[in-house]
């Protein structure tokens, strides 16, 4: 495939790389409809229980927190039934008594930052999205990330985690970009430390040893789910509008040395159930997309040259 046709080919897949491709990649002005893999999705709807997959988080993946976060990815119509039924079934099941879920949890801090993007996405009016900015907010490490195991009563940690970092981040990103205003000075502040964290290690580093954090962080996965690459973090600065910074060079680079004709492998597929197959292609729509996308930001003479 000739670099010209990269374009094309990411408009002749699904309906929902049309729209992306058009709006993100061309600038073009498009109005999303429920076709494609989000019609699919619908489809999957369960009236009777207002879920996906039988189950509210779990199970993984084709639960319905997971659902709608692609949904909420795809840009989905935020306002069809099915996306504010569900989300409001994952809100009364996810977060209650103040977040304290258990005798001696509180809900996961990645679980509710997610949960924060979904009720955002649907322009949710709803006071426990106040709480859990509160509780957020409170359990920021003093690293400027956050850890999941902040309050584990087996494994503690005083160390934030790329993982639920980046779920945070998104989520305030999100907040933010729908209006949302509730302590929003606190939020900008506590952002630039998340933000700084991920940058202090290269985007996927470990501060001690300056080697590979994680074996995943330099592949790339679509969906990512809760689970962190270095791939979506290029992705979270891009959507936050965050100029290029030389430490995100090697997350870039990797991008660049994976370009096959423009395109980039479909990649690895995080272990578990799904609804169905998004793509069974050896390069992928999605990650060929994501990865323009973020080219057209911090390499643009590059993605000129890829995509004309």
């Amino acid at each position: 495939m000739k670099n010209v046709g990269i374009i094309s080919w990411l408009c002749s897949g699904d309906e929902v790389l049309r729209y992306l491709t058009e709006k993100y990649l061309l600038g073009q002005k498009v109005k999303q409809r429920n076709k494609g893999y989000i019609q699919c999705y619908f489809d999957l709807f369960d009236e009777n229980t207002s879920e996906w997959g039988g189950g509210i988080y779990s199970p993984l993946w084709t639960s319905s927190h997971y659902t709608l976060l692609e949904l909420k990815y795809m840009e989905a119509d935020y306002t069809h039934c099915y996306y504010q039924l569900g989300a409001q079934k994952v809100l009364d099941g996810l977060w209650f008594n103040k977040g304290k879920v258990s005798t001696s949890r509180y809900q996961d801090t990645c679980v509710s930052a997610m949960l924060v993007s979904i009720l955002v996405y649907g322009r949710f009016d709803d006071t426990r999205i106040n709480e859990i900015v509160d509780y957020l907010l409170a359990h920021q490490m003093t690293d400027g990330g956050w850890n999941c195991a902040w309050d584990s009563t087996t494994r503690k940690s005083k160390r934030s985690s790329f993982n639920t970092t980046i779920c945070v981040l998104e989520c305030f990103a999100d907040y933010q970009k729908y209006g949302y205003d509730y302590r929003l000075k606190e939020i900008k502040n506590v952002i630039q430390r998340g933000q700084a964290y991920l940058l202090s290690r290269h985007l996927m580093y470990s501060l001690n040893t300056h080697k590979l954090a994680h074996p995943e962080f330099d592949q790339f996965f679509y969906p990512p789910r809760y689970k962190y690459d270095s791939f979506r973090a290029l992705e979270y600065f891009v959507d936050s509008a965050i100029s290029y910074d030389n430490r995100m060079y090697e997350a870039l680079a990797l991008i660049t040395d994976q370009l096959d004709d423009g395109r980039i492998r479909t990649g690895k597929k995080h272990g578990g159930k799904t609804h169905f197959r998004l793509e069974k292609t050896k390069f992928g729509r999605f990650n060929t997309y994501r990865a323009l996308k973020i080219l057209k930001a911090y390499d643009y003479e590059r993605f000129k040259r890829i995509v004309h």
